[in-house]
């Protein structure tokens, strides 16, 4: 990624190395919270995560070919169901 930044920087000016930076903080931002969050990731919590996110595709995929106007963007809490679903039965049993 940073060397397509610099690049791109070579190509449209000095402000995309800039965005290097930033990409380079958030990658290994999302790394970090990643290797924190792995032990609490269970087979089932993955699928479950999985299916929902297959279904949001799948909308997306409905809107783009025109056949269906959905707003996937309003369904993106969606992801968070599975989520409290597998905390609220890691708390109450």
């Amino acid at each position: 990624d940073l060397v397509t930044s610099m690049a791109l920087a070579a190509t449209y000016g000095f402000g995309i190395a800039f965005a290097a930076v930033v990409l380079f903080v958030w990658q290994t931002a999302i790394y970090l919270c990643a290797q924190y969050v792995s032990p609490f990731l269970t087979d089932a919590l993955m699928t479950e995560l999985s299916i929902v996110g297959g279904i949001l595709i799948f909308s997306s995929g409905l809107a783009i070919l025109g056949i269906k106007e959905t707003k996937s963007l309003n369904l993106l809490p969606a992801l968070f169901v599975p989520v409290l679903w597998f905390v609220g039965l890691a708390l109450f049993t």
